[in-house]
């Protein structure tokens, strides 16, 4: 069996690598600040405001900007050092979550300082994540993506594992601030990383073409060339627009109501985190299949599993299983689909491609932020949540059966 021995030395022969080991550290440290975030900023707005209509505000204009510089970052990408973007885009985040941690601390916090601060750090997520999904095939040969995908996402799951319950137990002893400081210290060894990595600058094969608008163009005709990618877009965009959108809003509101505030917020996130490890190390292990895109669809429904939980009143004991196996569906998707696209897509225009899938996949969960205030309020927390969890889960069990979606990848 010398092809499963490939696989299982691959992680090791990664890590030989110094260039690897600091970029793969850079996005792990990247990835653990993130895990601060639901917690450190729900909570932040809750503590300001009070208001979880006023939450979904500031989520989406976190959201709403950081879509709108996603293409921005995709073309920069294949445009120029992916390396320097990225750095670019993590020091921005440190400082974001530097200002947020003063104010914070010292009081002088108000809503609009918080709606502006978040969409300084919407605007540099917005930069990252195309840039960062193609940074990876840069310094990781083509036959170990799969590996190295698992790599990343298995170790940033793991250590977001224990940053929303740090993030809990911080604002529930000290206050967001607090939170927001070692955020900011993880971001700038994030930074730290990939600035020492030593990557080579912009390749002269990426982005030949001459104008920004034709650039544009290739992107999108290569990712309308892939159509079961086309059809995943759909799909995540309708499950970020009715799931994901009422759950970062109402999901802290209902733990601080019913199930014991920040910590519990903190615990379910750990939860999702550690439910994600799991599928990546699976995701990671197995040979990548013939049908990956078939596969994903399946796996939305099941990702439904912690909003379910909580829209039926569930109690903690229940919501935290409910999420860690919504987390196992999302964390085998984080290895097959970045996996899928990085070996059918040609390298000068992956940035690109990734930006237009993100940009359609996450375009519903800005308008999804300012409404599921609002329309919590008015049909319940609760309602909303399973309403929209069982309307993705009859969705999806049609949308699998899609031709598309079950013929086989042709890689690049």
């Amino acid at each position: 069996m010398p092809g499963r021995a490939a696989r299982g030395v691959a992680p090791r022969r990664l890590l030989a690598d110094r260039r690897v080991r600091r970029v793969l550290l850079a996005l792990v440290a990247s990835g653990a600040a993130d895990g601060f975030l639901p917690v450190a900023l729900s909570f932040a707005v809750l503590r300001v405001t009070g208001s979880a209509g006023r939450l979904g505000i500031v989520l989406a204009c976190q959201g709403t900007v950081g879509l709108l510089l996603t293409l921005a970052g995709g073309l920069a990408g294949d445009r120029f050092s992916r390396g320097r973007v990225v750095t670019v885009s993590l020091v921005v985040r440190m400082m974001a979550a530097t200002v947020l941690a003063a104010t914070l601390i010292s009081g002088s916090a108000s809503f609009d300082l918080l709606l502006a601060l978040a969409a300084v750090y919407g605007s540099a997520d917005g930069l990252f994540g195309p840039v960062s999904s193609a940074l990876l095939p840069e310094v990781v040969p083509h036959e170990q993506l799969a590996p190295a995908n698992a790599v990343v996402g298995g170790s940033a799951s793991s250590v977001r594992i224990a940053a929303p319950a740090i993030a809990g137990t911080i604002v529930a002893v000290l206050g967001p601030g607090s939170a927001f400081v070692l955020q900011a210290v993880v971001l700038a060894v994030a930074a730290g990383c990939l600035a020492t990595a030593r990557l080579c600058p912009a390749s002269t094969t990426r982005a030949a073409e001459p104008g920004l608008l034709r650039q544009l163009k290739a992107g999108w005709a290569e990712f309308a060339r892939l159509r079961w990618l086309r059809l995943l877009t759909a799909q995540w965009a309708a499950f970020s627009l009715v799931v994901l959108a009422p759950l970062a809003v109402l999901g802290p509101a209902i733990a601080l109501r019913n199930l014991g505030g920040a910590p519990a917020w903190g615990l379910i996130n750990s939860c999702l985190a550690l439910g994600a490890v799991g599928g990546q190390v699976v995701g990671g292990r197995i040979r990548p299949p013939a049908r990956p895109a078939l596969i994903i669809a399946c796996l939305v429904p099941v990702m439904t599993g912690e909003a379910l939980a909580l829209g039926l009143g569930a109690p903690l004991a229940i919501v935290a299983p409910a999420t860690a196996v919504s987390g196992l569906a999302i964390g085998s998707q984080a290895v097959l689909l970045p996996t899928a696209v990085q070996t059918s897509v040609t390298p000068g225009a992956l940035a690109r491609v990734t930006a237009i899938d993100l940009l359609g996949s996450e375009g519903g969960q800005p308008i999804g932020y300012a409404l599921a205030g609002p329309i919590g309020t008015t049909v319940g927390a609760h309602t909303l949540l399973a309403a929209g969890a069982i309307g993705m889960v009859i969705a999806s069990s049609g949308f699998a059966f899609l031709r598309p979606l079950r013929t086989e990848i042709r890689r690049t």
